[in-house]
């Protein structure tokens, strides 16, 4: 695979999951080498923060990635949307610390992409294959990765004691993939976990317009669920988000069971460690 950038610019506002603050994002073109980009705009001089896992600082309810005065919270959404269309470069310009949120889920971040268009570049873009697996225990999360010649995950996700939310699925990430199985899963919450969010200070700019709430065996959203395992799918999102931070295309198969941001990224620092990286 070759690296390829953005065509043109392509922008983007609304409001932030958990900072509940207005902010607009702009996508722009960037040459090979420059990988994925963050650039603070509302920050004196633009500092910028690159998306590889050794930026990573908070991995609460998101993934946070900062690099000296640049800091970007809830990351994973913009990224999984990136890696799903192959863009390897591009600047990302933010006039807040996160982006906008959109309906939850990756669809507004891929039109941004469409509309932009993506352009091929003459350098090769790097590789990441296993030749031996990985594992990774944390509490009642188990992630597995064992060598394949394709990126696949396999995901599994358990939430209260209802079997509707006992859910499993197991597909190849490609553009074609990603855009019809889970490009529009939106990120979730369990209703008891609401105002422990809130005292923390997250989530502020939740609504049932960007997120989907379990209580109990009823689901609370505007218009029902996208897919009848709409938490499973998400969680897989993340996955691509969170994994992208490896900073090369994978192929290998992630098996992850019960995952989280915290074992994402985790599981990304150990591949990033383990593995054979090609140009």
């Amino acid at each position: 695979m070759k690296q390829t950038t953005l065509r043109g610019p392509a922008v983007i506002s609304g409001i932030a999951l958990h900072t509940g603050n207005r902010v607009s994002l702009a996508l722009q073109p960037a040459p090979a080498g420059t990988g994925i980009r963050f650039r603070r705009t509302d920050l004196p001089s633009g500092p910028t923060v690159a998306a590889r896992v050794e930026n990573v600082v908070d991995v609460q309810r998101g993934t946070t990635i900062a690099a000296g005065k640049a800091c970007v919270h809830t990351v994973e959404h913009l990224l999984a949307a990136l890696y799903a269309r192959g863009v390897t470069n591009a600047f990302v310009e933010m006039a807040g610390p996160e982006p906008p949120v959109g309906d939850g889920s990756s669809v507004p971040f891929l039109e941004m992409i469409d509309r932009a268009g993506v352009r091929t570049l003459k350098a090769s873009a790097p590789e990441v294959t296993v030749d031996h697996p990985l594992y990774l225990e944390e509490g009642e999360t188990r992630m597995v990765v064992v060598p394949d010649a394709e990126f696949r995950i396999s995901c599994t996700v358990k939430y209260g004691g209802s079997a509707l939310y006992c859910q499993y699925l197991s597909i190849p990430i490609t553009a074609e993939t990603f855009d019809r199985e889970l490009s529009k899963a939106r990120t979730f919450c369990l209703y008891e976990e609401i105002e422990a969010l809130m005292k923390a200070n997250l989530i502020v700019g939740g609504s049932l317009d960007n997120a989907v709430v379990i209580k109990g065996d009823a689901v609370l959203s505007k218009e029902g669920l996208r897919y009848p395992d709409e938490f499973v799918r998400h969680k897989m999102l993340d996955i691509v988000g969170d994994l992208s931070l490896v900073g090369a295309r994978l192929r290998a198969h992630v098996i992850a069971v019960r995952p989280g941001h915290p074992s994402n990224v985790a599981l990304a620092r150990m591949i990033r460690e383990a593995v054979h990286v090609t140009a």
